[in-house]
C-alpha cells in the first residue's frame, strides 16, 4: 500500500514538473506595419504613408525593400477619375538549380505578368452616406486579378525599353500645368539592385507607352474610352 502511495505521489510530482516547464510567458508583439490597420481613406497622409497602406491592404511588396539583385520587377499604378484604381505588374522569378552531376548552378527564370483591378463598391472603408461614422477595423481589399505567365529564361522586350525612353534618367514627377479630371500614370522599376519610380498626368509622356505595352502583356481588355 505505502509502494503504490508513493508511485502515486511521484507521478503526481513529475506531471506538475512538466507542468512547470511547458508554462510560456505570453508577449506581445507590435508591427511595425500596424498602424495601417486604423487609417482611413479621408486620413492626412503623406505620399509615403500613402503607399504603404496600399502595399499592406493590397498584398503588394515595396520595391525599395527588395534584396535580391537577381529579380525584376515593373509596376503599373494607374488612377483614373472614372475607372476603378488598377495595377499591373510584369515581374521575374529567377532560381538556382543544379544543371548537372558536377554541381555546377544555372538560374531557371519565370517572368508572369498581372493586372488588378480595385472592387470600389466592395472596398470602402466608411459608410458612404455623409455623417456616418466609421466604425471597426478596415476589411481586407477585393480585388480582379488576372496573371499571364510569359516565355521562361527569355527576358520581355519591354525591359530593353525602359534604356531607349531614358527612363534612368527621368524625373520623378512630370505635372500637367492645370490639374482636370483625368489620370495619374505611376512607373515604379527594380532592375538588379537599382530602384526607380516616374510619375505623370500629362496626356503625353513616354513612361504611358511602357504602360500601355504592360497592360497588353498582363492581359488587360484595354478599351480606348478608358485612356485619359
Amino acid at each position: 500500500m505505502k509502494i503504490s502511495c508513493l508511485l502515486v505521489g511521484l507521478i503526481f510530482f513529475l506531471v506538475a514538473c512538466d507542468t512547470k516547464k511547458a508554462e510560456v510567458k505570453s508577449v506581445t508583439l507590435t508591427s511595425d506595419t500596424a498602424w495601417i490597420d486604423t487609417v482611413r481613406f479621408n486620413d492626412n497622409l503623406t505620399p509615403e504613408q500613402s503607399k504603404q497602406v496600399y502595399y499592406k491592404r493590397n498584398f503588394e511588396e515595396d520595391y525599395k525593400q527588395i534584396e535580391d539583385t537577381a529579380r525584376v520587377a515593373l509596376r503599373f499604378f494607374w488612377y483614373r477619375s472614372f475607372h476603378p484604381y488598377t495595377v499591373v505588374r510584369i515581374e521575374n522569378r529567377p532560381e538556382n538549380y543544379m544543371a548537372d552531376s558536377s554541381g555546377k548552378q544555372a538560374v531557371y527564370t519565370e517572368w508572369f505578368a498581372v493586372y488588378k483591378i480595385n472592387i470600389q463598391r466592395l472596398n470602402h472603408d466608411c459608410p458612404a452616406r455623409k455623417g456616418d461614422k466609421c466604425s471597426g477595423k478596415v476589411r481586407p481589399y477585393l480585388w480582379q486579378q488576372n496573371v499571364n505567365l510569359l516565355l521562361v529564361n527569355k527576358t520581355p522586350a519591354i525591359i530593353a525599353a525602359l534604356d531607349s525612353i531614358k527612363f534612368w534618367n527621368m524625373k520623378e514627377v512630370y505635372a500637367s500645368p492645370a490639374h482636370t479630371d483625368g489620370s495619374n500614370w505611376t512607373l515604379q522599376v527594380y532592375y538588379h539592385g537599382k530602384y526607380h519610380e516616374v510619375s505623370t498626368d500629362m496626356q503625353s509622356h513616354p513612361i504611358k507607352q511602357i504602360c500601355l505595352r504592360m497592360l497588353k502583356l498582363s492581359g488587360y481588355k484595354l478599351k480606348s474610352r478608358e485612356i485619359y
